[in-house]
């Protein structure tokens, strides 16, 4: 009671001596101004605290925050009231963001490959390392950071259109300042004017995870490293009334909570800004720290934003008599009531209002590319279009892989708005790792190196090498012309074991070298289908481990074979393990000419299609198969015939079938097709049960023969791969067998 007392005097003296003879009063009322820490996803409940404000009538005239806090108050900021926020921060997929997922379907070839089967891929530059620069290292021409600007500064431009120009942020419509640090000086930076989006991204722009934003000559990062609670800032803004509100509150620590370096590097930066937090806290006339326990900084689940929501409220209502203390206190010096007032048009979410783009300029690239990158995006001067359009078109840009960075914004420009798009060059050259263990090959390791692999066009080289029980090394020189073709230069080499049930009867090993080289002619850039014209030449070497008899030496005779080929490949599922719609086609023809003699040729046709269909986006996921191979001609070499078995495609040969019920290798007829069929459920989070059926149906010269599989199958989508374990039977043995595999198939 004391403290409220003595509170309310203070308000009325500095009403007194800051009141003038008026009409009206307003002017010289005392200014509120709320300042919002960081504090990640637990931010969340600052929208909650600004509700009850706006509730109570409390007018806010400034607005300062840190990190999540700068997001918050630079949207509060902008005019969005506390209900829009909460439906925002729950329906943004942040988890996308924060991960620097792309849309699969706005990927080319090359870059979903590479993300469907490395576990690290890290870009690199080698031109620094021939300048003087003694600095200059391979390291340092890795990337700073996990995530890169471009997805968060687009989501911000996408809420802040009519305020992407450089300005001074006291002509918003609630004056704003939010705090980053600085990288080189190691200084705090208040930021009270540039560009809106920008500052946001700079403000939350944590080190190792979020790239830093350039600014000047400054490295912009997290400001809660120097200021989490900005108290001061609002004070020099003008407030007389400051309402904080933090989201992290002080904890008791023993050494048994500082064994990990998480832990250690969290006290650490506890203690370098504690002093200043403590010193703003003083300055707050009303301080709330809502209840975040059992959230952290990512939990961004729309239910744990409606909890924290709910939180902030609840706990801005306990502190009611206070802050209807400072209503009063307002509405006497004004003379009348005051409520929130924007000084300025409010901003357009792009995300619910489409506009209207009378130009595309794209900045970053050479001019020679700009007509055919404006006609790839599908955007068109003088149409209308959503945020989902801008950034379905944006995407085929990052999908090529040949940009780190690509941010766009929308100018207004009379009656309709100017889509500037601006775009930073990737590190041309790439490595990869990969890493797979399943019970039909063993462990395996794979090391891939692209040089200039992710240039937009010109000479580009890239080697593969799978080191396992079944070594592969592949070569590949690619000349891409933007907008003409890719010309293919390719080598590969196999050396394959494995077992093969011979004629249904015995199993029999076999130990294979297969050299390939070859030229091809394939689109660019075509995003979801490809179509490939070429020939290569093959030679195929056996070691007849355990076969005996001379009944093998004309169908495991060495070959080789000249081969023109043309292939069809549409792919848009939206995944390449766990897929929950779209569809992949592939089609592929070939004549195979016997380096030996003229009159032997044959010829193949072979198709995989497979169709994702999920009602309602729910958790059931329906999944039609067909897979086929047509071979015809003579001499009929084992390495020309048809296979299947295994659950991965091409397992040893290229043209191997998958087939549920079978782990090992069976040669079957010169016609061959299979039906499948596999309904997977999602029953918790990344944990998948798949139900599998498939039938063999295979045609020789005087009888058909059927064959069916069957099998169920647990899936975890890790992070370093899918772990599966799969139960199955088929009926040729009439046995169950298991396979067990972990990481991406490669």
């Amino acid at each position: 009671m004391k403290h409220t007392i003595l509170f309310i005097l203070c308000l009325l003296l500095t009403l007194g001596l800051q009141a003038q003879p008026s009409n009206d009063n307003s002017a010289s009322r005392p200014k509120v101004g709320v300042v919002l820490g960081g504090g990640g996803a637990r931010g969340a409940a600052h929208i909650g605290v600004l509700k009850y404000l706006e509730e109570l009538g409390i007018p806010v005239d400034y607005v300062a925050g840190t990190s999540m806090g700068s997001i918050i108050g630079g949207l509060y900021a902008m005019g969005y009231d506390p209900d829009e926020m909460t439906q925002l921060i729950s329906s943004i997929p942040w988890n996308e963001y924060i991960g620097n997922k792309i849309d699969r379907t706005t990927m080319t070839q090359e870059s979903r490959l590479r993300s469907s089967t490395t576990l690290l891929t890290i870009p690199f530059s080698l031109e620094s390392l021939g300048k003087s620069d003694p600095n200059a290292t391979l390291a340092s021409s890795l990337p700073g950071a996990y995530v890169n600007n471009s997805g968060l500064i687009n989501l911000f431009n996408d809420l802040c259109v009519g305020y992407q120009e450089e300005m001074d942020f006291n002509k918003m419509p609630i004056p704003f300042a939010c705090v980053a640090t600085d990288l080189i000086s190691g200084e705090e930076v208040v930021m009270r004017s540039g560009v809106v989006p920008q500052a946001m991204r700079a403000s939350m722009a944590i080190p190792g995870v979020f790239s830093p934003v350039i600014i000047g000559n400054q490295v912009m990062v997290d400001g809660g490293l120097v200021n989490n609670f900005p108290a001061d800032v609002l004070r020099e803004m003008g407030a007389d009334i400051i309402i904080g509100v933090e989201v992290t509150s002080e904890k008791t620590w023993t050494p048994e909570m500082l064994k990990s370096l998480p832990q250690v590097m969290a006290r650490l930066l506890t203690n370098v800004t504690n002093a200043k937090r403590k010193t703003n806290r003083g300055l707050c006339d009303i301080h709330i720290v809502p209840d975040c326990s059992g959230y952290g900084m990512l939990s961004f689940t729309p239910d744990a934003i409606e909890t924290l929501v709910n939180r902030g409220y609840a706990k801005a209502q306990e502190n009611q008599q206070r802050l209807m203390d400072v209503k009063q206190a307002v509405d006497k010096a004004a003379g009348h009531s005051v409520s929130k007032e924007l000084h300025a048009p409010r901003s357009l979410n792009l995300m619910e209002y489409p506009v209207c783009i009378n130009g595309i300029n794209i900045h970053g690239v050479d001019a020679k590319y700009n007509r055919w990158m404006v006609r790839k995006s599908g955007l068109k001067p003088g149409g209308k279009y959503s945020k989902e359009e801008i950034e379905k078109g944006i995407n085929v840009f990052r999908g090529t892989g040949c940009f780190d960075d690509i941010t766009y914004n929308l100018i207004e420009s009379d009656t309709a708005y100017a889509l500037n798009i601006n775009m930073i060059p990737a590190s041309p050259n790439v490595i990869g790792f990969g890493a797979r263990y399943d019970t039909e090959e063993g462990a395996a390791l794979l090391f891939t190196l692209g040089l200039n692999e992710k240039a937009f066009d010109g000479h580009k080289l890239s080697l593969t090498a799978k080191l396992s029980y079944n070594p592969r090394i592949s070569a590949r020189y690619t000349y891409s012309r933007h907008n003409l073709a890719n010309f293919n230069i390719f080598y590969d080499l196999r050396n394959e074991h494995y077992k093969d049930r011979y004629n249904y009867v015995d199993f029999i090993n076999f130990h294979h070298y297969q050299q390939r080289i070859g030229a091809s002619i394939s689109q660019y850039h075509m995003l979801n289908m490809n179509a490939s014209l070429g020939a290569y030449l093959v030679s195929t070497t056996y070691d007849k481990l355990g076969i005996a008899g001379d009944d093998f030496e004309v169908y495991l005779a060495d070959n080789t074979q000249f081969v023109p080929f043309i292939e069809y490949q549409f792919d848009n599922l939206d995944d390449a393990y766990f897929a929950k719609r779209g569809f992949y086609g592939k089609v592929r023809g070939e004549w195979m000419l016997d380096i030996n003699s003229r009159e032997n040729n044959s010829q193949n046709a072979s198709l995989a299609l497979q169709s994702y269909l999920t009602p309602g986006g729910g958790r059931v996921t329906f999944i039609p198969q067909a897979y086929g191979r047509y071979f015809f001609g003579s001499p009929q070499y084992y390495n020309l015939t048809n296979f299947y078995g295994g659950e991965v495609a091409g397992r040893h040969y290229e043209h191997q079938l998958p087939f549920i019920g079978i782990n090992y290798t069976q040669d079957g007829a010169p016609v061959m097709g299979i039906l499948r069929c596999d309904i997977r459920y999602n029953f918790y989070k990344k944990h998948y049960l798949t139900a599998m059926y498939n039938v063999l149906y295979e045609k020789y010269s005087t009888f058909n023969y059927y064959t069916h599989g069957a099998g169920l199958k647990y899936s975890y989508n890790s992070p370093l791969g899918p772990i599966s374990l799969t139960g199955q039977w088929e009926s040729l043995t009439h046995k169950f067998n298991a396979y067990f595999s972990f990481g991406y198939t490669f």
